[in-house]
């Protein structure tokens, strides 16, 4: 059975192959192109999105052109935009010392400590004797290195985890793999009490063991979502504004139409997947964050904020 998800790493590399061989070989099927690498078409097709879409940040020329009507219809084309497929890019001293900043910060985290081709990188770039800047652990650090760890292992896990909601509770993941989005890192895993794929904050995790299982076959065989915070048609766009002491806030939520004004302040759409953790997220920032639209969001952080007060009647059912 074809492999049905990758990570980022792997993609980018898989996409540079497809690139390579369309390119010395014509175009081909994704069908074709599914059975030579050993990946699923969705796979392959999110690999030739992932080059097509990568462009030159600088300069904001795009490297490769792909023909979306033939990739529609299952076939792969390429034709080279910007790329220079004949020397390897030159850099500047500055963006030399920029890349092995950002070398030397990734070697320092726990889930890349041992990785020798990120070491072999720094050696060539000149970075590795004397670090330029380091990641400073935090308190979740031995919670990651076990998730970590058990993302390489194929083991099963135990967690003690705190929603967003608040709500404590044990949850069995199979992990499938950690990211790291809006500063912070995530679990992507098979969740037992929910029976299927969800995302979890490791720093929310008070803490991880395995179990001593292996992963299960539904979660060897579940489709990932590109989407870390869950699928769009089950959330709610919010519009919001915040402070700049409160412009953190964006970094809880898949946010877009992202705007920083001039005082520092900060406006966008976020997606919201339950109001009351809304509630929770708004309130805590103390009048700093305001709920522009929809009207069932500024009610729900509103009726959050009085029952935080003690504002509200209690319910005669509620404990």
């Amino acid at each position: 059975m074809p492999k049905q998800e990758i990570d980022a790493e792997d993609l980018f590399n898989l996409s540079l192959s497809i690139v390579g061989l369309v390119l010395r070989d014509g175009p081909m099927l994704k069908s074709e192109l599914a059975e030579h690498f050993g990946f699923s078409e969705k796979t392959i097709t999110n690999a030739v999105l992932t080059i097509a879409n990568s462009e030159d940040v600088g300069r904001y020329e795009t490297h490769f052109y792909v023909d979306e009507e033939l990739l529609e219809n299952g076939e792969v084309d390429f034709s080279s935009a910007m790329a220079r497929l004949d020397r390897p890019p030159l850099l500047s001293k500055r963006q030399t010392t920029a890349l092995a900043a950002g070398l030397d910060y990734l070697g320092s985290m726990p889930q890349f400590s041992d990785n020798a081709a990120l070491g072999q990188v720094r050696n060539i770039i000149g970075s590795g004797s004397a670090p330029i800047t380091s990641y400073q652990p935090v308190g979740t650090e031995t919670v990651l290195l076990e998730i970590q760890r058990s993302v390489d292992s194929k083991m099963q896990i135990s967690a003690e985890y705190v929603n967003q909601l608040g709500v404590r509770s044990t949850r069995t993941i199979d992990p499938l793999r950690v990211e790291f989005v809006g500063r912070r890192h995530y679990l992507r895993g098979w969740c037992h009490d929910n029976q299927e794929v969800r995302s979890f904050r490791i720093d929310r995790m008070i803490s991880a063991a395995q179990t001593g299982i292996t992963l299960s076959e539904q979660a060897l065989s579940a489709d990932i979502p590109v989407e870390v915070f869950g699928t769009v048609s089950d959330e709610l766009t919010v519009e919001i504004k915040a402070s700049s002491e409160a412009s953190e806030i964006f970094w809880n939520f898949p946010t877009f139409d992202l705007v920083r004004a001039s005082d520092g302040s900060s406006s966008g759409k976020i997606r919201v997947g339950n109001l009351q953790a809304l509630g929770r997220h708004v309130c805590r920032y103390g009048g700093e964050v305001e709920v522009l639209s929809p009207s069932e969001a500024r009610a729900a952080v509103k009726e959050f904020a009085a029952k935080a007060v003690g504002e509200t009647d209690r319910a005669g059912n509620e404990d």
